[in-house]
């Protein structure tokens, strides 16, 4: 059995006669004994003993056992005692002088515990003739009176219970029922709960009542029977003695032990061993006593802070979380903060346990200190000074000594000792990896020269009292102590990822951590175990600012490893260094091995800032670097498609070498006089994709090469014809571009080529068609049977005529010019091959007509216009105002007069303006004037 708790047991007063019952009020005690005495003590709540022996008063009631005893609080204190099945009424103030009640013998009886009239007290009991009566004491002339009809019972029941309107009762292996006093019949009513073994009925509210089922389970049920939405509780299986109410507790008195059960949670708070076996139970307001046959025990009240503690020792957190909650419903600022603490004190008390797992949910609630961790292993600071404690020895209980102490405790072997050790060290690196992440958060926004207040628990190992430091100071034992941690547990992923991606504090700490460093990297066991502790160094290095013996040791890694996952990690590591730590000596002294090693890393260092290195820098350091030919022209070209394509630099130059060197390699593929036709870009991969970029390039509008310099040196009387027509354009030598498409017999290019610009260009092709067609139709004269000449003219002509339907309308087409340049030996046919003119002339015509029309149309609408703009102007110049002696005044009624002064001209100005008249109409309105009297506005004519 549990025992203690929320209660204790001290012993009060002893007696040397045989208790039967008990019962208390207010600052009174009442007892009775085996042979019908009733005993008179008083309670002294500031003594030791709480009874007082001084000033007993006895009185005897009858010869025989004294079976109940039940004070009146509302009638002084006065006493209703059940003795020898008889029922007395006790007035303590008249020399405890006992009246009987009733003339049948009682069985049992109760106060009404929740009656509606205080002042009137009910009293319920039982005769042995099965029958239920209701007396209610009268003030008046202090007697008991019946009140409501006698009502039978089907027998005499165990146990009863009186709640306002309703009377409880159990039959031993029956059945509870109840019965309601209001109703005429007052039959009793079977309750849908089953009874137990041991029924028990005891009401715990104005609308609660606890009663025991099948297997002495407690159940809450309603005045209606109905089972309550709450807990139950498991009840010993056992005859009780009494039950009383000490809320938030109800009290179960067995014979030996007391059972406490909390009425908010219906929860089994203590189960308390009795010395000897209990006779009585009762309570006072503030007091609770049980009796057995040689003294009167007081049972005292645990404060809760005290239980906590109690409980925080064995461990059990989630009791004394739920105690503190129970006692402080109300939550403010306050109740957070001890409710914080407390989380904190059961954290360390799971700790304790060593039940790391568990107190994580406890302790990432709180805002702990973490030194109260650190502390623990004295290779995870560097200086006991830095821990910044207000006692001599914060490091007094070592994790060492924890675990030993443990161990022993627990009569545990040295392995378990071992094995608590490495769990403890992983918890701390947990609690140390959280903290971080919390000072480092934005979202808890801690600025990094602020002191920190944080909590610390009773609990703890060692208790110090710390003394506040700066987040930055704090984040300096924390970062030293992980790298520690991961060190001594071995955890090298841990580290190497802490290495990779924080910022280091404990910078102070370099020598000593190097030297542990260097000292793990160059174990050739840990090396074998775990690869890549080279990488871990130049990663430490790198975080202590040591950023040219990081970069030696990743060159080091990179040169001497073939395994490529390694390589090509050290060269990732070493572009990232550079490009975060630009320095133009630094990168021309460290890139090289990169360049060699891989293509596609290294160039990633051409991203570099133009104001470390300067393009033409960098372009003389590939040149002269030394490196194979082939790596470097693919460094220089890659470094100007960087250069030009995403810093888009603004120097012509660089946008023309990078044309050039695509025009190079492909040159390279494909010499420059190579038959256009015989190449097939789709077999050629690299040919490929170099023609696309140079396409694309050459294509961009934001692209500023030269490209006369390009036409000229590179790829005029080349295979790259598109390229040639392309850059022609560019420079707006179009003859050029079209003699080129007419010689190469491009008819259908050279036509879009002239639609892509806004020159008239039509027009010279269509001069280019007719100097081509009057030179062969010179070459038939001299050689008419020529069958190639012949088929060429025919094709000409075929798209003369066609050249003539398509563009006889277009803008780029002159046609005056064209009618000039058309030969006048061609006939004008509406069909057949020479349709072509006919088409021509038609469309000319019909579109010149509209576009004349067109013209006219316009010429007349803004003609139109204009005279509707003269005649609102006209309009608006006749407005006017005629003033003759007919005249009158709106406003006033009085005449004008034919005399005009100059204070009517300001009378009519304010009119029309809206404002008040100066004569006796002064004070009108606006307003008036406007609407009442039509003055003219928003543009109306007079």
């Amino acid at each position: 059995m549990k025992s203690g708790g929320v209660f204790n047991l001290r012993p009060s007063l002893d007696i040397n006669y045989k208790i039967s019952a008990m019962d208390a009020y207010q600052n009174q005690m009442f007892t009775g004994d085996e042979n019908g005495n009733i005993y008179k003590y008083q309670l002294t709540p500031d003594s030791v003993q709480v009874v007082s022996t001084d000033n007993i008063q006895i009185k005897s009631i009858s010869k025989q056992k004294i079976d109940s005893i039940k004070c009146l609080p509302y009638v002084a204190g006065n006493l209703l005692v059940l003795s020898d099945k008889n029922l007395y009424y006790v007035d303590i103030n008249a020399g405890m002088n006992a009246t009987p009640i009733s003339k049948d013998k009682v069985m049992m009886f109760t106060l009404n515990e929740y009656s509606k009239h205080h002042h009137q007290y009910e009293v319920a009991f039982v005769t042995n003739k099965k029958e239920g009566v209701i007396i209610q004491y009268q003030p008046k002339d202090g007697k008991f009176q019946q009140i409501k009809e006698k009502f039978l019972l089907p027998e005499i029941p165990v146990t009863i219970a009186f709640m306002g309107n309703f009377f409880y009762l159990a039959i031993l292996k029956k059945n509870y029922l109840v019965i309601n006093l209001e109703e005429k019949q007052m039959q009793p009513q079977n309750l849908i709960i089953d009874i137990g073994g041991f029924p028990l009925i005891k009401p715990t509210d104005s609308d609660e009542i606890l009663i025991t089922t099948t297997n002495n389970v407690g159940v809450f049920i309603g005045k209606d029977g109905q089972p309550k939405q709450k807990n139950t509780v498991q009840i010993t299986p056992k005859p009780h003695l009494a039950i009383s109410i000490f809320k938030p507790f109800i009290i179960i008195l067995f014979e030996t032990s007391v059972l406490v059960i909390n009425l908010v949670d219906a929860k089994l708070m203590s189960d308390i061993a009795l010395p000897q076996p209990a006779k009585a139970i009762t309570q006072s307001s503030q007091h609770l006593f049980i009796a057995n046959k040689a003294e009167i025990i007081y049972l005292y009240q645990t404060p809760y802070e005290q239980q906590i503690q109690e409980l925080l020792k064995k461990g059990s957190v989630d009791e004394a979380i739920s105690l503190y909650q129970q006692y402080n419903q109300i939550s403010d600022q306050a109740k957070a903060g001890q409710l914080e603490q407390l989380k904190l004190d059961c954290a360390w008390s799971l700790i304790r346990q060593m039940q790391f797992q568990q107190s994580q949910a406890y302790l990432y609630a709180t805002n702990f200190d973490p030194r109260d961790f650190i502390c623990l292993f004295t290779d995870c600071y560097s200086a006991i000074q830095k821990l910044e404690a207000g006692n001599d020895n914060p490091s007094k209980f070592t994790i060492s000594v924890v675990i030993s102490q443990y161990v022993q405790d627990n009569k545990q072997d040295q392995k378990r000792g071992n094995e608590l050790r490495a769990q403890f060290r992983e918890f701390l690196i947990d609690v140390l990896e959280k903290r971080r992440q919390v000072f480092t958060s934005s979202q808890h926004a801690y600025n990094i020269k602020d002191r920190l207040h944080l909590l610390t628990s009773t609990q703890c190992f060692n208790q110090n009292k710390w003394i506040s430091i700066p987040c930055e100071q704090m984040l300096e034992l924390i970062d030293f102590a992980l790298i520690k941690s991961y060190i001594e547990s071995q955890q090298f992923g841990k580290l190497k990822i802490f290495l990779s991606g924080n910022q280091i504090y404990c910078l102070s700490s370099y020598n000593e951590l190097q030297a542990l460093i260097t000292q793990v990297t160059s174990n050739k066991q840990i090396n074998e175990q775990f690869p890549g502790m080279q990488g871990i160094s130049a990663r430490f290095y790198e975080s202590f600012n040591k950023i040219e013996l990081s970069l030696q040791v990743w060159m080091s890694i990179g040169q001497d490893s073939n395994n490529q996952l390694i390589w090509e990690e050290a060269c990732e590591e070493t572009v990232r260094i550079l490009k975060q730590n630009p320095e133009k000596q630094r990168i021309f002294k460290f890139i090289l091995w990169v360049f060699k090693k891989s293509f596609k890393i290294g160039s990633k260092i051409f991203q570099t800032s133009d104001q470390v290195i300067t393009p033409d820098q960098m372009i003389k350091f590939i040149e002269e670097a030394g490196l194979d030919p082939e790596l470097t022209k693919k460094l220089k070209e890659k470094y100007l498609e960087v250069l030009v394509l995403e810093k888009q630099t603004e120097e012509e130059r660089f946008h023309t070498f990078l044309a050039y060197s695509y025009i190079d390699a492909l040159f390279a593929i494909y010499p420059k006089d190579y038959d256009r036709d015989r190449i097939d870009m789709q077999t050629n991969k690299v040919a490929q994709e170099y023609y696309k970029s140079l396409k694309k390039f050459l294509a961009n509008p934001n692209a500023k090469y030269n490209s006369s310099s390009i036409l000229e040196k590179k790829v005029k009387d080349s295979w790259m014809i598109e390229e040639v027509i392309e850059l022609y354009g560019r420079e707006k030598r179009h003859d050029e571009a079209l003699q080129k498409l007419m010689q190469l017999q491009q008819f259908s290019w050279a036509e879009q080529y002239c639609c892509n610009y806004n020159d008239n260009l039509l027009t010279r092709l269509f001069k280019k068609y007719i100097e081509i067609y009057n030179h062969v139709q010179n070459q038939l004269v001299d050689k008419p049977t020529e069958p190639q000449i012949n088929t060429y003219m025919q094709t000409l002509k075929q798209q003369i005529n066609k050249f003539l339907k398509q563009y006889s309308t277009h803008s780029q087409l002159n046609p005056l010019e064209v009618l000039d340049m058309i030969p006048e030996k061609w006939i004008l046919s509406d069909s057949g091959q020479e349709d072509g003119l006919f088409h021509f002339l038609n469309s000319v015509i019909s579109h010149t007509l509209h576009q004349k029309r067109s013209t006219k149309a316009a010429y007349h609408l803004s003609d139109m216009d204009l005279l509707n703009v003269e005649c609102q102007l006209a309009q608006a110049k006749q407005a006017n105002i005629r003033i003759t002696t007919e005249k009158k005044c709106q406003v006033c009624n009085r005449a004008i007069g034919d005399k005009v002064n100059i204070n009517l001209i300001i009378h009519l100005l304010f009119i029309l303006l809206g404002v008040c008249c100066l004569s006796k109409c002064r004070r009108s309105s606006s307003y008036v004037h406007k609407k009442q009297y039509g003055v003219p506005q928003n543009g109306e004519r007079f």
